[in-house]
């Protein structure tokens, strides 16, 4: 019974962390758009032609790339940011690199009487 109780609760924080994740990549995605619409900082794919990037549908897909492949910190540097983007891809960057520490630290007891209250 104990050991369901357990699973379960992984399970639960293993779906906040992902919903987590899809709000902080969704929410710098729409920072990123806001930003080239206000003409405050653009995102540049080197591989799309200029008229493809000026697609409205564009600035959205081209964001939501942009952000998966910076939080995930893969960087393929096919897209670059310019302007303000260039700061708003450090600070997702960086919460990119702290996110996965704060993720396996919610999994570790820390010490024995934590360990005994869980189960």
């Amino acid at each position: 019974m104990m050991e369901y109780v357990h699973k379960r609760k992984s399970l639960y924080k293993m779906m906040v962390f992902f919903i987590l994740y899809m709000n902080v990549l969704l929410t710098f995605a729409i920072i990123y758009v806001l930003l080239d619409v206000a003409d405050l900082g653009y995102l540049k794919d080197h591989y799309a032609s200029n008229a493809h990037q000026e697609q409205p549908l564009d600035y959205l897909t081209r964001s939501l790339y942009f952000s998966t492949i910076t939080l995930l910190s893969v960087g393929y540097g096919d897209v670059t940011p310019f302007g303000l983007a260039r700061a708003v891809a450090m600070i997702e960057a960086i919460i990119g690199y702290l996110l996965p520490a704060v993720i396996v630290i919610q999994f570790i007891p820390f010490n024995k009487s934590e360990n005994m209250r869980d189960h």
